[in-house]
């Protein structure tokens, strides 16, 4: 899988990398790659003793980069500087600098290793330094809680830390790591969003797209996969094509997400639509013991054989760069706590038409919704209520990982935080694809296309009456009308609910595993959860299945293969270059 890291130790020392690594440089101080990377993702920039890396796809020119390494300190505007998703790396003979992107697309951790402080883009590389010992209350917190499960500075391996997205990371020679903010919001008009949206995302999608000799996007015939697949298709070779994949199920061969695809890729001559047909043994639940190990629980788990079948098919049609709509609505849909936004800012006549709205689109009556905003605006949040099947324990161990019940947060701190929780746990899902041979991105995480949503009021993003406005605003004349003036999305729990009855055994034994022995599950009550589900009863997945997929995750975990760790003496001297 691919990766990155370093370390920064007193001169003279070891420099621990994954067996296999290649070395950036090995001066002033170390930075290593692991996996196989496309050329135009590493581009690496000296000057002297100092060395800068830039790691992801950037749309920043050669002439851009070079003032880089021309500079004594990485300004902190360059983690949105250009479209993109990268992270930044700077050495000199003081020590090392990262700034990590804003999307947590490359989540960034760090270690303590015999005096050392090592850094990688990988959680599970650096636990292999200290036995892979697993966080219980990282655990239990983001079960209890998956949508708050970015625990501050905490990862899914005792000793590992996770590094604030949108931060600068600061190593320097016996002193602690050092995390200071280097991205927050800057509130600006939707006027002023719609063209930094569409450069970021055009920009964006095209320093992915025109490098590569056979890309490839999904295309569902839904807003955020169709928006990416059709600018994607804006920046083929003349010579090339982009396969645009579109799942559907066996035997039918027309109608819903089909037939919108179809129709959005009329006319698109730059643009192959690959079709995958699904049957039963593409069903959610099946072949769990098949997916490999991941840094943490991938959010495709439960639909791994789905997910695996596309990424065959991804590697027969030699793919070797693959985008999807992933993150578009966390980051463009406002929950809807932003009444309390709107009533906070003394906006009333917003707040009521706006609840009303939300109220007619619910068939339900407004007052609870601005009851809600009161509630909401006066206090701290509602403590999460905890499912039967955790035990007491878990709820304690989770509050007490968490901290204390956070204070209100704005709909926009929310927004941002699942847009980050996206990015995080879409690289666990990325790792899945690299077993594959497959290279996988997001461009809804891109730093600058975050940037953009995130400057403008969160009720300027979406309402009742209006579908991802921003979108649809900043990709006008992109979009053909069947897909821009597409306003719901469709639910899949249908398709969980058969895939649960056709493989309940397997799942029933999901109950009495590890998560059991740790002391966070009663098997019994989960067991009642399932048969319910697999019955066809309103069933809450989006806190069942991360609570199965862990399970999956951790007995992926003790059969894996340890990540081992080699060690260079590097030079005493920090000024030679590699």
């Amino acid at each position: 899988m691919r990766s990155f890291g370093g370390s920064v130790g007193p001169a003279g020392a070891a420099a621990p990398a994954p067996a296999g690594a290649r070395w950036l440089w090995s001066a002033p101080f170390p930075v290593w790659l692991t996996g196989r990377w496309p050329d135009h993702e590493i581009r690496v920039l000296g000057r002297g003793t100092r060395r800068v890396a830039v790691i992801g796809p950037c749309a920043a020119s050669a002439r851009e980069l070079a003032t880089l390494a021309d500079q004594d300190e990485l300004g902190d505007h360059l983690s949105t500087a250009w479209p993109g998703s990268y992270t930044i790396i700077a050495a000199d003979a003081g020590g090392v600098d990262v700034l990590t992107d804003v999307g947590n697309a490359w989540p960034i951790y760090t270690t303590n290793h015999q005096g050392a402080a090592v850094w990688a883009s990988s959680s599970r590389a650096l636990a292999a330094l200290s036995d892979c010992r697993l966080d219980v209350g990282w655990l239990a917190a983001s079960l209890v809680s998956p949508a708050d499960s970015g625990i501050a500075g905490r990862s899914a391996f005792v000793g590992v830390a996770l590094v604030a997205p949108g931060s600068r990371l600061r190593l320097r020679p016996s002193c602690p790591p050092r995390v200071t903010r280097a991205w927050q919001p800057r509130p600006a008009p939707a006027r002023e969003a719609v063209p930094r949206l569409r450069n970021a995302l055009m920009a964006g999608v095209a320093a992915r797209v025109e490098p590569a000799a056979r890309p490839s996007a999904d295309c569902s015939g839904g807003l955020d996969s169709t928006s990416v697949c059709l600018l994607a298709g804006r920046h083929i070779q003349e010579s090339g094509r982009l396969a645009a994949i579109t799942v559907h199920p066996s035997g039918v061969v027309d109608g819903g997400d089909l037939t919108r695809a179809r129709a959005a890729l009329t006319g698109q001559n730059s643009i192959e639509h690959v079709l995958l047909p699904l049957d039963g043994r593409h069903a959610p639940y099946r072949d769990l013991d098949a997916a490999p190990v991941t840094d943490e629980p991938a959010p495709s788990t439960i639909t791994y054989a789905r997910l695996a079948a596309q990424l065959r098919l991804l590697a027969e049609l030699g793919s070797d760069c693959h985008l999807t709509g992933d993150g578009g609505d966390t980051l463009l849909c406002p929950p809807v706590t932003y009444l309390a936004d709107l009533l906070l800012t003394g906006r009333w006549l917003r707040l009521a038409a706006h609840a009303q709205g939300w109220a007619r689109l619910r068939r339900t009556s407004p007052w609870p919704l601005v009851a809600d905003a009161v509630t909401s605006a006066c206090r701290a949040r509602r403590p999460v209520a905890v499912p039967g099947w955790f035990t007491p324990a878990a709820a304690e161990l989770a509050r007490d990982t968490a901290g204390a019940e956070p204070g209100r947060r704005h709909a926009n701190a929310q927004a941002i935080a699942g847009i980050q929780t996206v990015g995080r746990t879409a690289r666990a899902d990325a790792q899945l694809a690299d077993t594959f041979g497959v290279t996988v991105h997001n461009p809804f995480t891109d730093s600058a296309v975050i940037d953009a949503v995130a400057s403008t009021p969160t009720w300027d993003r979406g309402s009742a009456w209006s579908y991802k406005p921003l979108l649809g605003a900043a990709l006008a004349g992109v979009l053909p009308p069947v897909i821009a003036q597409r306003g719901t999305k469709g639910t899949f729990d249908a398709d969980h609910h058969q895939g649960l009855r056709a493989n309940l055994d397997v799942v029933l034994d999901l109950a009495d595993g590890r998560l059991a022995a740790l002391g966070l599950l009663r098997p019994s009550a989960l067991r009642r959860a399932v048969r319910r589900a697999a019955a066809g009863l309103p069933t809450p997945f989006g806190i069942l299945e991360p609570t199965l997929a862990a399970e999956v995750w951790l007995r992926a975990l003790a059969r894996a293969e340890p990540i081992t760790w080699a060690s260079q003496r590097l030079p005493a001297s920090r000024a030679a270059a590699a």
